[in-house]
């Protein structure tokens, strides 16, 4: 190579370019995080009780089912209360209703807990007007009083709730929120498909996750990673996720799933609707 050619030659190199894999390695190696079983103590942790709602076929509503777990028919209602109106003061559909009990992932703070939707507005986010969700911290049933359904409400089914104690752990969408070195160790694992490494251990820790109305635990996304941020920059933890159901007639959207977020610091309700 005579000296000229070395002179452009040199000019026109140019330094690699770190890619966001190599760094994501570095940062992996001072941590000694490397293998497969790595990822695995890594997601460990993140682990959460989730309680599965399973939706029973539409039956007669038993006497007094205001005091039960269920959705459709007649929710609970104490005296002085009235049935629940939009803001542009349209009555609101009643969706389900749950009482709480030690073996179920909602917060001990709330006794029931009621969700309500306008199925004409169909309301999508925390913004949008035509949704409640109406917790009770006790429930005195001597101070129970029946609320006739407004007659413009069409009639819904009326399904008695089974519950399941599972796990969950963030679906791919979210894992950056809740164990970012999980991530980026999934990502080098497998750099071509760096969701698959961190597919495996959910699977293997506890089993394979689909969509579901569940209380607690977090949330299975449709069309991407929403969870709010509550006051103090964290992630608000999920208070409840329904599915469609087809037992219920619930069908939100095509084929999606509500979200509903709580902090129990400062009280604040987060809503999301995502469907396909």
């Amino acid at each position: 190579m005579n000296f000229f050619k070395k002179i452009f030659s040199s000019k026109i190199e140019k330094p690699k370019t770190e890619s966001h894999f190599d760094k994501y390695r570095k940062e992996l190696d001072e941590l000694n995080l490397k293998s497969i079983s790595d990822l695995e103590n890594l997601v460990k942790p993140l682990i959460r009780q989730t309680t599965k709602l399973e939706i029973q076929p539409a039956s007669r509503p038993p006497e007094n089912s205001q005091f039960e777990s269920h959705f459709g028919g007649q929710p609970y209602f104490e005296k002085g209360e009235q049935w629940p109106k939009s803001k542009n003061g349209k009555h609101l559909d009643f969706i389900f209703q749950v009482f709480n009990s030690p073996e179920l992932e909602l917060p001990k703070s709330i006794e029931l807990v009621q969700f309500f939707y306008d199925w004409e507005d169909f309301p999508w986010d925390t913004s949008d007007n035509g949704w409640l969700v109406k917790t009770y911290k006790q429930v005195d049933k001597g101070k129970a009083e029946f609320v006739a359904k407004p007659e413009e409400i069409e009639k819904s089914k009326f399904c008695k709730i089974e519950f399941k104690p599972t796990q969950s752990l963030p679906d791919w969408e979210g894992i950056d929120l809740f164990g970012n070195d999980a991530s980026k160790l999934s990502c080098v694992l497998n750099e071509d498909e760096p969701w698959d490494s961190y597919d495996q251990i959910v699977t293997k820790l506890i089993g394979e996750q689909d969509y579901q109305s569940q209380l607690g635990g977090y949330p299975k996304w449709v069309q991407g990673e929403s969870t709010p941020i509550d006051n103090e920059g964290k992630p608000m933890k999920l208070l409840f996720q329904i599915d469609s159901e087809d037992n219920a007639g619930i069908m939100w959207g095509d084929v999606g799933l509500i979200y509903v977020f709580y902090d129990e610091k400062s009280k604040r309700i987060e809503f999301n609707l995502q469907c396909h």
